[in-house]
């Protein structure tokens, strides 16, 4: 019925801006890169599918045993 105003858009860009948001974001990939590939090892090797099937295994033998020494 009646037109709706629309907000208005300013496509401001600062002169300096882009070289320091490349470079800032190039520095933040490599600091990531840096971080997540020191815990690839550790973290791969709780999470692989054998290990817990075995840790499923340990639970469900522990359970056993400790209904056998309750009774």
């Amino acid at each position: 019925m009646f037109k709706q105003r629309k907000n208005k858009r300013f496509n401001y860009k600062p002169r300096f801006q882009d070289s320091e948001e490349k470079k800032s974001r190039a520095d933040f990939e490599a600091k990531w890169n840096d971080t997540k590939g020191g815990d690839k090892s550790r973290g791969k090797l709780r999470s692989t599918l054998p290990a817990l099937i075995i840790l499923l295994v340990l639970i469900f033998v522990l359970i056993y045993i400790l209904e056998e020494y309750i009774r």
